[in-house]
């Protein structure tokens, strides 16, 4: 008997080594920090603030999706929100960004909402059970370009 309660143990510390491994993996691979922009995008906002105008479609064309994650993180960190990916709290602020003119009148957003709308998506196709849902490396990659021409096929 006590021979298979060990077995047992082993066996649920293995899966949940494996569980801890993948929730690492994903989390590393979706670290916002290794999207950043380059000085021109960032003069791009900031001049866009400037004259209170929007990005152009070629402007935001440039940005990459793990960009736009970038400015979201940026943006809870100046405002002190601390909302984990994945969460009921980060889900429903990425669902209110394009509904808010507040965030409207944000030249980032225009980028972070093109995050929003991709994590949303992808996040509609999975079911995730033991952790929380981060976008793939290879979709935080993509520029926001690649992925409209993708939909529009």
């Amino acid at each position: 008997m006590r021979k298979y309660v060990v077995i047992a143990l082993c066996t649920v510390m293995v899966i949940a080594g494996v569980i801890f491994a993948v929730i690492y993996k994903n989390k590393e691979e979706s670290d916002a920090s290794h999207f950043p922009l380059t000085t021109q995008q960032k003069t791009t906002i900031k001049n866009a603030k400037k004259s209170g105008q929007d990005l152009s479609d070629v402007e935001v064309d440039t940005f990459t999706i793990g960009q736009g994650k970038r400015l979201l993180d940026e943006y809870f960190k100046k405002h002190h929100l601390h909302y984990k990916v994945g969460s009921k709290e980060y889900i429903e602020f990425l669902a209110s960004i394009g509904e808010s003119r507040e965030y409207q009148k944000k030249p980032e957003f225009t980028i972070i909402d093109s995050y929003a709308s991709v994590y949303l998506s992808e996040l509609q196709k999975t079911n995730p059970l033991f952790f929380k849902f981060h976008l793939k490396r290879s979709t935080l990659d993509k520029t926001i370009k690649e992925i409209r021409l993708e939909h529009n096929k």
